[in-house]
């Protein structure tokens, strides 16, 4: 299992859920959200122990697989805020539209290789697992998939699903589960500012929706691109070269 430390939009949105005041306002439309998601493996559900084992079979990471990315989407980018700017609950049936601003510091890099023609790829490993520690927890995230479905000269748009558990550290029992679908809208804005709008819609361990939040940051290129030959000790260099010979077009 990979271990990193990373940012989960889903833990900050329930902090939005739990600490933000609502009211009884009609639902507004999703943005190609599914409406229920599959109930969570039934080794991996609340009450069940942690193992590694259980984990579902191909979530090692080793996934070959690419996309392509907008040139202007690549480099290294640096984001300081977020703004929480809407949340509806699904088992209360209210939602809550005021905006707040959260400190949410953090640096992304896009874009890994660079093809023949001048294409950008980003890697894309997904099935694979990340772990947070979160004190007297573990917080584990199965990124399921990770994968573009729209890009345009002025807009980029990812969808990634990923199911989290929490998991105590004394007991190795699962505490809690709950899956989330982001779906991620990239555009450039005023002088060169990248803002990103991101909608995720969080399924409880059995596939039905709990929540809806949404929202907006704006992130700053600190570098330019430059094309990346290994990420966390793997070649993706020699991938890259792999998955092109996999996939060349057929004459």
């Amino acid at each position: 299992m990979k271990k990193r430390i990373i940012l989960t939009a889903l833990a900050g949105f329930c902090l939005f859920l739990l600490s933000g005041a609502v009211d009884g306002k009609v639902l507004r439309a999703e943005i190609n959200h599914s409406d229920i998601a599959d109930p969570v493996e039934s080794k991996l559900l609340p009450g069940e122990l942690f193992d590694v084992a259980n984990l579902p079979p191909g979530s090692s990471g080793e996934a070959n697989n690419w996309y392509k990315i907008p040139k202007w989407l690549a480099g290294t980018w640096r984001k300081e805020s977020q703004t929480n700017a809407y949340l509806y609950n699904y088992v209360t049936r209210q939602e809550d539209s005021t905006p707040r601003t959260v400190i949410a510091k953090g640096n992304g890099i896009w874009g890994t290789q660079t093809d023949s023609q001048g294409e950008i790829w980003e890697f894309n490993p997904a099935p694979y697992v990340d772990t947070v520690d979160g004190g007297t927890d573990t917080i584990v995230q199965l990124i399921r998939s990770s994968e573009p479905v729209e890009m345009t000269a002025d807009k980029f748009v990812k969808n990634t699903l990923d199911t989290q558990l929490r998991v105590d550290k004394a007991t190795r029992r699962i505490k809690t589960v709950q899956t989330a679908e982001q779906i991620s809208t990239y555009t450039m804005d005023a002088g060169g500012v990248l803002k990103r709008e991101t909608s995720s819609k969080i399924f409880g361990h059995d596939g039905k929706p709990l929540m809806l939040a949404r929202s907006i940051a704006y992130e700053n290129k600190i570098a330019d691109y430059q094309p990346r030959d290994t990420i966390n000790g793997k070649d993706v260099k020699s991938l890259f070269q792999e998955y092109q010979e996999q996939n060349k077009p057929i004459d």
